[in-house]
């Protein structure tokens, strides 16, 4: 067997092997931004919907040793790394863990769809919330990311960071300008989209055909972690908690995952 061929099946066995430790790497308390929190409540929730126990470790440092920018990062088994909730949901795929093998191909295209109205258009509101509205930033966010840090990193890394932020937003096609004005009616829509696919009755985006109980998928967890998080999150300004507050089945939702899918631990009500 060549040198090429025995790498391949070691880390074929070592990716086929079963999880059997997880370290879970976030910021310490009192660091986390809403962006941040969002990601992290999404990731422990669809762990724990697995079934998969997990240790909690705190790194100040956390978003510069990550593999892409995204955190918390995962540790599984002491040697596979992954970074961010999209990582997580493809490396337990593989491994074969998913909660959506019950739904119709039509399901799984509108659960794609839903999950990238979150990924794509509803992060960018949390960032825009978190880093480019003056009275968040000053307040909350430029000392929470600041906390650990030594000057002058403590100037240069949240102007890096805030300016990284600015050009992500006014590089979406949504967004006519990078303004506040600009974001209460995108929140408007993202809001009223993800309402109008829930019922007016409490339970998950999908239900079984045959017996009607709620199929909790991954993206359950990822809405569930944003919504927590957008919701439980004080800052001094906080439009989008507002405009997404007055959509009665969001809370529901919110409300029925902790009480009927023990999601409690991640905040109440």
């Amino acid at each position: 067997m060549s040198i090429v061929e025995q790498v391949s099946e070691q880390l074929s066995n070592s990716f086929n092997a079963d999880i059997e430790s997880i370290r879970l790497i976030d910021h310490p308390r009192g660091v986390e931004i809403l962006p941040s929190r969002c990601e992290a409540t999404a990731i422990k929730c669809l762990l724990e919907q697995h079934e998969l126990k997990y240790t909690v470790e705190t790194k100040s440092n956390v978003e510069y040793i990550s593999t892409n920018g995204r955190f918390p990062i995962l540790i599984f088994n002491e040697r596979d790394i992954v970074s961010g909730f999209a990582e997580l949901l493809a490396y337990l795929t593989k491994k074969g863990y998913t909660l959506s093998d019950k739904l119709s191909e039509n399901e799984k295209c509108d659960m794609d769809t839903y999950t990238s109205l979150i990924t794509a258009r509803l992060e960018a509101l949390e960032l825009f919330t978190a880093w480019l509205i003056e009275d968040n930033y000053l307040h909350v966010t430029l000392p929470a990311y600041t906390r650990h840090t030594a000057w002058p990193l403590s100037t240069i890394l949240p102007f890096y960071k805030r300016r990284q932020v600015y050009r992500l937003i006014a590089s979406q096609s949504e967004w006519y300008d990078v303004s506040g004005e600009m974001m209460l009616p995108e929140t408007k829509t993202i809001a009223n989209a993800i309402s109008q696919r829930l019922t007016d009755t409490p339970g998950t985006f999908f239900k079984d055909s045959t017996t009607g109980e709620d199929i909790v998928t991954e993206l359950d967890c990822l809405l569930y972690g944003h919504l927590n998080a957008i919701f439980m999150t004080k800052l001094p300004s906080f439009r989008m908690k507002r405009a997404m507050g007055v959509h009665s089945r969001l809370i529901q939702f919110c409300k029925h995952m902790e009480s009927a899918h023990g999601m409690k631990k991640h905040g109440s009500w």
